[in-house]
């Protein structure tokens, strides 16, 4: 048998295989763990920028954990694991992915809006199963979630181009009389 929950009810499947003694979460020959999944956010829609739409959709698993609760070590290590097997991108029928692995949510309440502060947290990158915590305001969350904000560094805009181009036409009067286009491409 698995550990009881803490607060709240499981989904009858859930509770199934918690109490099922063939599922133990220790035994001589098997060591199991169930851990549901939160939230898994995909944002779908197409990001426009300057030059031209971008078929870009980012998704991310997110962990919350309320009443000031951290991740067990069992769930450490199993969402440690799941992070640094994803795959971060991939294209995938004309559409480029953008998977940021798994996410955690700390709070001291039940909800952004009865929480007196906020954690975000993300593995750190290829250390084991350390996690690094920022506190975040619920307007900083609301934009993680959109994605305006990058998971791992909260800094603005995640997908903008870093080696963006315009090109714009010049049109020159030439010695011989005759009107000639010429490219002029600007790089950022």
């Amino acid at each position: 048998m698995t550990r009881e929950r803490i607060f709240g009810s499981d989904v009858p499947f859930m509770e199934w295989c918690r109490g099922n003694k063939s599922l133990p979460a220790w035994s001589s020959n098997c060591g199991w763990v169930q851990t549901d999944c939160d939230t898994f956010i995909h944002r779908y829609l197409t990001a426009v920028d300057g030059i031209s739409s971008r078929e870009l959709q980012p998704m991310m698993e997110l962990e919350v954990k309320t009443r000031g609760a951290d991740l067990t070590p069992s769930q450490r290590d199993t969402y440690r694991k799941k992070h640094a097997t994803i795959q971060p991108s991939l294209k995938w029928q004309g559409q480029s992915l953008r998977n940021f692995g798994v996410s955690i949510l700390r709070m001291s309440g039940t909800s952004p809006a009865n929480s007196a502060w906020m954690k975000w947290c993300r593995f750190k990158a290829g250390q084991g199963f350390e996690t690094v915590e920022k506190d975040i305001t619920e307007e900083q969350l609301v934009l993680l979630l959109r994605f305006e904000l990058h998971p791992d560094t909260l800094d603005a805009n995640p997908f903008r181009r870093h080696h963006k181009t315009s090109r714009i036409f010049e049109t020159k009067r030439m010695p011989l009389g005759f009107d000639a286009d010429r490219e002029i491409v600007k790089r950022s």
